[in-house]
């Protein structure tokens, strides 16, 4: 029997399935997704009147095109660290959450779900949107299906590796060194450009990488290139075969040396998913619960890799960190006061969207201590803080860049995720409160925010809808029938969207104040993705600190900055100083800090 995720079921013994995986095939829904499998609750009720609703969630997502604004400042958040305080704050920026956390978000996106098609492009959803990542959270957005299959995007650490246990890396334009001369650093993902072709393209317009949606604007391109790096530098901390070495020699085996380096990189990264970035978005009493040993899950089948990824997670709630994007960055030292426009970095800086692409220019590579808070290297001023969470569009991601996909004129990409999640008939917000005040361990945490009582939360809901500045442009109800206009309103108070409930929570409960979730939309978070954490690596096994788990893989894995749990700005750190350690001027310079 396969399932929905790709592998097949294997009772043990005698004990017949459990009933979800029953529904999981019944439910006929593209392989790879299911719905949260809650306690006598596996399947959705139907949903209303499509075109209806398309027309009740445009004016929905044009009401999320109004300003945004928080009228307190925010407490210090518990277990982080002390926000970053800038000489002129934003009332907008969240100082708890440096902007490179929201393009971490992005890559974790990609190695949890990996489409053909997005679900608002088509009205029957079906092998064309299948998920295709049955490997979750364990980089197969950067190492593909491996050297074997994936040969395209490895590179050989020297004239004998056939193999190829290295990651491709590309070089950006032209840089000066520190002697006066220029160099082209390895500082991009790999490129290549096509010649041969029925018609030509002149740019760099093919990324070798694993996941081109990783090459879908100049920042993701180049958290992958870090990425990379991590992995070739455990490739080169393995010492290299003696010279009298026997072709057989298992030791230095070149797929063995692959296969080292890319446990370690993926121990890395998963650590940083669970000890920095969930520790810093979702609410501490819900990181504490899910970051145990044994989290009591309320999806019965969190963490089945069989069983696919829950809908409410990735075509729902995960969907909060697109309002989390600015709309310029500064790049590096050199950028403007105002920054760079994030527009350029994903129409003119992306092979996706430029086909006349050349080299990465100087003046988009990233100084990675302005979007993450390296200690005694970044500038409290100068680091890009993400916007903080709440129901507002970035201007960059508004229907102006994406327009309309139907004949409501709704457009944006909050619309498009307000519309992929009906298409995929999710839970409703009243049915997985329930759920959760069912679960012994939850209901106290849910219980505790007065926000989440139908009543509170219903009439902030219909207060906020009727209110807001559209700075003399029409609100999105004009024209409307009194009595339709209270009728759309009123369905959207009683059935919220599940991503709007998330992001009216984490923007109105006084305990986050958009600097990260609620208690809600944590537990819809963590539940997935700590489902999959806790399918362990064999190192994650056997071995408890970091360093202990690296040295378990190779002796020369271990270095002082693992003895204690990496942030993503430790880590740039570690790839940076290896880096300067190289001879080549291409691989150190310039700094990625």
């Amino acid at each position: 029997m396969t399932l929905h995720g790709g592998g097949p079921f294997k009772p043990r013994g005698r004990t017949p399935p459990h009933p979800a995986y029953r529904t999981v095939i019944a439910e006929a829904l593209p392989r790879g997704f299911r719905h949260f499998a809650l306690k006598g609750r596996f399947r959705p009720p139907a949903s209303g009147n499509r075109k209806e609703t398309a027309e009740r969630f445009a004016r929905l997502a044009a009401r999320m095109n109004a300003r945004l604004e928080w009228d307190a400042a925010p407490h210090r958040q518990a277990g982080l660290e002390d926000p970053i305080r800038k000489d002129h704050p934003d009332s907008r920026d969240n100082p708890y959450v440096p902007s490179g956390y929201t393009y971490l978000l992005q890559f974790v996106a990609h190695d949890m779900v990996a489409t053909r098609l997005p679900f608002w492009a088509t009205t029957n959803l079906d092998q064309d949107t299948a998920n295709d990542r049955d490997h979750r959270l364990g980089l197969d957005a950067l190492y593909g299906d491996g050297p074997g299959m994936s040969r395209i995007i490895f590179a050989p650490d020297g004239p004998e590796d056939t193999a190829r246990a290295k990651l491709q890396l590309g070089r950006s334009g032209a840089v000066p060194t520190q002697d006066g001369a220029t160099v082209c650093p390895f500082r991009d993902i790999a490129r290549l450009r096509l010649d041969n072709t029925a018609a030509s393209l002149p740019g760099l317009t093919e990324p070798l990488i694993a996941d081109a949606r990783n090459d879908h604007h100049a920042v993701i391109s180049q958290l992958t290139m870090v990425f990379s790096h991590l992995h070739n530098i455990f490739i080169d901390r393995q010492a290299p075969p003696p010279a009298d070495a026997a072709t057989a020699d298992f030791v230095h085996d070149t797929a063995k040396r692959f296969a080292k380096a890319r446990e370690a990189t993926t121990l890395i990264y998963r650590r940083i998913i669970r000890d920095d970035l969930l520790k810093r978005l979702l609410h501490p009493s819900v990181h504490a619960l899910y970051s145990t040993g044994r989290p009591p899950f309320l999806d019965l089948l969190s963490g089945a890799r069989t069983a696919g990824v829950p809908l409410e997670f990735s075509h729902g709630a995960f969907r909060f960190g697109h309002v989390m994007i600015k709309d310029s960055y500064r790049i590096n030292a050199k950028s403007p006061a105002f920054g760079q426009f994030m527009k350029d970095a994903l129409t003119r800086f992306s092979s996706a969207s430029n086909t006349r692409m050349e080299p990465l220019p100087a003046a988009w590579l990233i100084q990675w201590s302005n979007f993450f808070n390296v200690p005694g290297v970044s500038d409290p001023n100068h680091i890009n803080l993400s916007r903080r969470i709440g129901p507002a569009e970035p201007m960059t991601l508004s229907s102006a860049t994406y327009g309309p996909i139907d004949p409501s004129g709704g457009g944006g990409v909050l619309y498009r995720d307000l519309i992929s999640g009906e298409l995929a008939n999710l839970w409703p917000v009243s049915e997985l409160l329930a759920a959760m005040r069912e679960k012994e361990s939850l209901a106290p945490i849910v219980n505790d925010s007065p926000l989440l009582r139908d009543d509170y939360w219903q009439n902030e809901i219909m207060a906020w809808l009727r209110g807001g500045d559209f700075q003399g442009a029409p609100r999105p109800w004009a024209g409307l029938r009194e009595e339709a206009e209270a009728d759309d309103i009123a369905a959207l108070c009683v059935d919220p969207p599940l991503l709007f409930f998330v992001l009216f929570e984490a923007f109105k409960d006084p305990e986050s104040l958009g600097c990260r979730l609620g208690r809600f939309g944590s537990i819809v978070v963590a539940d997935p993705l700590f489902g999959e954490l806790n399918n362990r690596l064999p190192s994650e096994e056997h071995y408890g600190s970091l360093a202990e788990q690296l040295e378990s893989i190779h002796p020369g894995f271990g270095d002082p900055v693992f003895d204690r749990p990496p942030t993503m700005a430790t880590v740039i750190s570690f790839v940076d100083r290896n880096l300067r350690a190289s001879p080549d001027p291409a691989m150190n310079t310039p700094s990625l800090l």
